[in-house]
């Protein structure tokens, strides 16, 4: 069965693109399939645990954001081999507290936060996925 998210809908994490991709051919129940599991968890746990977050904003009027969840092959954003590529990241922006808090109690590696194995520094927005990785990698851009 797919994890369907508690918190998020699915043009929040999918490009205006994919999502009138699968609405066009009846297919949105499966828009989740794209992504890991374990990242769809992660959001939540985070969306819950910290409030309101701002991901792809393309659905609402003026919004630009189309990358911050599940990249198609095609897409031009980011790296060849980003983890978004393969649906295990999210790129979060919270509105209830900072990313650096955030970033500090998943390096401190709350129980909620076992599925992330890797976080972004250095940027404005909360970049966390779930690689194969043992342990919790740190990059920076």
């Amino acid at each position: 069965m797919d994890y369907v998210p508690k918190y998020f809908k699915s043009y929040e994490l999918v490009s205006r693109a994919v999502y009138e991709e699968f609405k066009r051919n009846a297919r949105l129940p499966q828009i989740w399939q794209l992504f890991d599991p374990r990242i769809l968890d992660v959001g939540d746990r985070i969306r819950k645990r910290y409030g309101k977050m701002v991901a792809n904003t393309w659905w609402w009027k003026g919004g630009k954001h189309q990358q911050r969840g599940f990249r198609a092959p095609g897409c031009k954003v980011g790296a060849r081999w980003s983890q978004h590529r393969f649906g295990r990241a999210e790129d979060l922006v919270p509105t209830e507290c900072t990313v650096e808090e955030i970033r500090l109690d998943i390096i401190r590696k709350g129980e909620d936060f076992h599925w992330i194995t890797c976080v972004e520094e250095g940027v404005s927005w909360l970049h966390v996925d779930c690689r194969n990785y043992q342990g919790l990698l740190i990059v920076y851009p």
